[in-house]
């Protein structure tokens, strides 16, 4: 996800001015959800923005709930990511969203404060999503989002070199993923046992989960910060190690991961479920045999990070009811599935991962096996000044060699600084 902009921060500033809200963390009561008219059909246009390739795909697939609900006419709008923060803020505060909205998972704090968000009703069945795409619409208690699709990290590993190194499956601890890293160079024949970011590109989503995997986090439960822990401490020298280790690169270009992975110069890297397809692609024919994809390794558990869309309805909505039924449909799994063919996106409700399409699918599985072991980033809205933060003081830690103890400090202050948005 993208940094907001200070102009889309100043817009989201003036929205929570004109609603009234701007609510503490966990300190309000949940806001109730009205219900749904269930007994007639979804009536009249709804107008829906959607980012990126969700936004050019998605007329298509509507287009069989329309045939489906003739008296309806779902009107999206692409919106490039680039521009999605800014025009969201702006149109909050002008009164002039559309129905109903895509929106980033990372997004959901800033905006489930302004007070223009409609609580999610009880037409949506809740427990039919994975429990941790629940966390970020999830806001001062009150359920504002429906999880449209996951994304998650696993690790992706050629088969062929670790089999070479004479590794038999894929790395389930830190210390097997250490010491398949070094065989796949000493004997597997790779230049690299594996990539990780060297700070920018990503730092986040490797940091993150290797707290949580000790059982930390970044955020107490009184909502202060907790960068200067012991698991943030080691988290930072076990990502640090690969670097002094030399087992993976220092210096990259944009590419040189999937390409590296593809000629046999990589071994490892964790990475999420839109490389799949680009490494078939890459790989050409035969590639697919070549490489696997495992849950991530881990230290007490084995937690990675969890992200996607959820999907909004907006209080101002002319056509709220029409609007949350859409919603509910595209949250069938059979429906699930069908966007999973045309967008690639994984599924957010767990029992479309039972369709062999993903089920019997060796490249795609894990990640519905990985998801039961996920975790949501922080619910505050000044995670993307936080996740700047992670990336600039990791690119000190790796390329300026300062300690983990160190960068743990600078974290937490800077962290600090910057606050919760709160």
């Amino acid at each position: 996800m993208r940094l907001a902009t200070k102009a889309g921060l100043g817009l989201l500033a003036a929205a929570l001015v004109l609603t009234g809200c701007g609510r503490s963390t966990g300190t309000a009561a949940p806001e109730q959800a009205k219900e749904v008219a269930t007994d007639t059909p979804a009536t009249g246009t709804v107008k829906v923005w959607a980012m990126g390739g969700e936004g050019e795909k998605l007329p298509q697939l509507a287009k069989e709930y329309e045939a489906a609900n003739p008296g309806v006419r779902i009107e999206v709008t692409a919106i490039p990511w680039g521009q999605a923060h800014d025009k969201l803020a702006g149109a909050i505060a002008a009164k002039t969203t559309p129905d109903l909205s895509m929106m980033g998972t990372t997004w959901m704090p800033e905006f489930g404060r302004t007070g223009a968000l409609d609580p999610v009703p009880s037409l949506i069945d809740t427990t039919k999503f994975f429990p941790a795409a629940l966390e970020p619409p999830t806001v001062d208690k009150t359920l504002y989002g429906v999880p449209w699709y996951v994304d998650t990290r696993v690790l992706f590993y050629r088969k062929d070199i670790l089999d070479k190194a004479g590794i038999k499956q894929a790395p389930r601890t830190w210390a097997e993923l250490t010491a398949a890293a070094k065989a796949a160079q000493d004997k597997g024949g790779a230049k690299y046992g594996m990539y990780l970011p060297p700070g920018k590109g990503g730092a986040a989503d490797v940091y993150l989960p290797w707290i949580w995997q000790q059982g930390g986090d970044i955020l107490g439960a009184d909502g202060t910060f907790t960068f200067d822990t012991p698991e943030s401490v080691k988290a930072l020298s076990y990502y640090q190690s690969f670097f002094t280790g030399k087992l993976a690169p220092m210096a990259t270009q944009p590419g040189d991961a999937e390409r590296w992975f593809v000629d046999g110069s990589l071994a490892m890297q964790i990475t999420g479920p839109w490389m799949v397809s680009k490494f078939l692609e890459l790989g050409g024919p035969g590639f697919a045999d070549k490489f696997a994809v495992a849950p991530v390794p881990g230290d007490k558990t084995r937690t990675s990070f969890v992200g996607g869309a959820d999907l909004v309805v907006f209080k101002d909505s002319p056509n709220r009811d029409a609007a949350w039924k859409f919603v509910n449909w595209l949250s069938d799994p059979a429906v699930q599935v069908k966007w999973y063919g045309l967008q690639k996106d994984l599924p957010s409700v767990q029992a479309a991962w039972q369709n062999p399409a993903l089920r019997d699918n060796d490249k795609v599985a894990p990640f519905g096996e990985q998801l039961k072991d996920a975790k949501a980033t922080p619910p505050i809205g000044t995670f993307q000044q936080i996740q700047k933060l992670i990336e600039d003081q990791s690119e000190k830690l790796i390329v300026g060699g300062v300690s983990p103890e160190n960068t743990a400090k600078a974290l937490q202050q800077g962290a600090e600084r910057i606050g919760t948005g709160a």
